[in-house]
C-alpha cells in the first residue's frame, strides 16, 4: 500500500494542495498563530490570518515562507505539517509529495525545502521548478518541440519560463510580487496621506483598486486606518490612480523579468510564443489590466488560463502520475534517509 499523492504549491503568501482523484483540497494563507511562550500551534491558514493586528502579546503570528523558499525552518515545518495532517487525516501511510520551487534556487535552499516537507510528514518528496508545474497545470501540450511561455506572478516571486518538449529551456525568477505591492501601498499612504494601515487593508485596496493600467479617478474605496499625526482611527478615501502610482514600480519589474527572458530565448521559440501567446497565472494574474499592459510592452498576446492560483499545485500533482516529466528534467525523489538529515 502507498500513501496519498500530493501536489503542493508552496508560495510566500499561500499553500495550495491537490491530490489524485480530487483535485484541489487545500488553499490557505501561509500564516501560523503560535503560543509565544511554548511555540504551540494555535491556528494556521485563514484562521491565523484573520488574527493579524488583533493578537495579544501571548500569541505571535509568523509567515515562515519567503519568496517561495524557507526563511524559518522550524515554523515552516509546523505550517506544512499542519496542512499535510489536515489533508491526510488518519491515513496510515505517509504521502508522496511533489512541491514547487522557484527557478534558480541554490542546492542549500532546495535541501531546506525538502527537509521541511519530509519532517512535516511526507514519506518521499521531489521538487519541481514552479514554471514547469504551472505549464503542466494549464493542460498545454508540452511534449512537442514548441515553445510555451509561462509567467507566474505570486505573492513573493515572479517566475518566467519558456518550456519546450516537457522541459524548461529558459527561466528567470524575480523576487517581486503581490506582497511587495502591499508594502508599496502602505508606504504611499503613510508618506502621502498621513495614514497608517496594516497588511490586510493594503491587500484589500490592491484587490479593489489595483491595476497595471491607469483607471478612472472616480474608482474609489473608503477604508479605515490610523491618522499618524493624531494617533487616532480615521476613515479615508483613496482612488485607483493613487494605487496605480504606488505599485507602478512593481508592475515594471514584472514586465522587465518577462522581457529579459524573451531577450535570451532562441528565435524559433520566440516565434512559437508570438504565435501562441504568453500564459499568465498566479495570485496577481487577475489584477485589472495586467494582461493588457504586458501585451502592450511585449507585443505578444497574453492569456489567463483560469484557476490561476491552482494550476501550479495541479501541475505538481501531474508529475506524480506522469513521471516522465520528472525523469526528463532530472528530478529525483528523496527521503529523510537519502537526504541525509535528522528529523527536526
Amino acid at each position: 500500500m502507498v500513501g496519498l499523492k500530493i501536489g503542493l504549491d508552496i508560495g510566500t503568501g499561500s499553500v495550495t494542495a491537490a491530490i489524485e482523484g480530487k483535485g484541489i483540497v487545500l488553499s490557505e494563507p501561509a500564516v501560523l498563530a503560535l503560543e509565544a511562550e511554548t511555540n504551540r500551534v494555535l491556528a494556521a491558514g485563514e484562521e491565523a490570518l484573520n488574527m493579524t493586528g488583533r493578537c495579544p502579546d501571548a500569541i505571535k503570528l509568523v509567515r515562515p515562507l519567503l519568496s517561495g523558499g524557507i526563511s524559518d525552518l522550524e515554523n515552516s515545518k509546523l505550517l506544512l505539517r499542519t496542512f499535510i495532517e489536515r489533508i491526510c487525516k488518519n491515513k496510515i501511510f505517509k504521502p508522496t509529495v511533489a512541491a514547487t520551487m522557484p527557478a534558480g534556487l541554490t542546492n542549500l535552499e532546495k535541501r531546506n525545502i525538502l527537509s521541511c516537507i519530509l519532517n512535516a510528514g511526507a514519506g518521499r518528496a521531489v521538487l519541481i521548478e514552479e514554471p514547469l508545474a504551472a505549464a503542466l497545470g494549464t493542460g498545454v501540450m508540452l511534449d512537442k518541440p514548441y515553445g510555451t511561455m509561462i509567467v507566474n506572478v505570486g505573492a513573493g516571486t515572479t517566475s518566467v519560463a519558456v518550456v519546450t518538449m516537457g522541459s524548461i529551456a529558459v527561466a528567470k525568477s524575480a523576487k517581486i510580487g503581490g506582497a511587495d505591492m502591499d508594502e508599496k501601498i502602505k508606504a504611499y499612504l503613510k508618506d502621502n496621506r498621513g495614514v497608517a494601515v496594516g497588511k490586510l487593508t493594503a491587500e484589500e485596496l490592491k484587490i479593489i483598486l489595483g491595476g497595471a493600467e491607469i483607471r478612472d479617478e472616480s474608482v474609489v474605496a473608503i477604508s479605515k486606518g490610523k491618522d499618524i499625526s493624531e494617533g487616532m482611527p480615521m476613515f479615508f478615501e483613496v482612488n485607483a490612480t493613487e494605487i496605480n502610482f504606488a505599485i507602478r514600480e512593481c508592475i515594471d519589474e514584472i514586465v522587465k523579468a518577462i522581457t529579459e527572458v524573451l531577450e535570451v530565448t532562441p528565435p524559433e521559440l520566440v516565434r512559437d510564443i508570438t504565435d501562441d501567446g504568453i500564459f499568465l497565472c498566479g495570485g496577481v494574474a487577475g489584477m485589472y489590466g495586467l494582461d493588457k499592459f504586458i501585451e502592450k510592452q511585449t507585443g505578444i498576446k497574453v492569456k489567463t488560463p483560469g484557476r490561476e492560483t491552482e494550476i501550479s499545485a495541479l501541475g505538481a500533482l501531474r508529475t506524480l502520475t506522469e513521471e516522465k516529466y520528472l525523469q526528463n528534467n532530472g528530478y529525483h525523489f528523496v527521503t529523510l534517509e537519502t537526504l541525509g538529515v535528522k528529523s527536526l
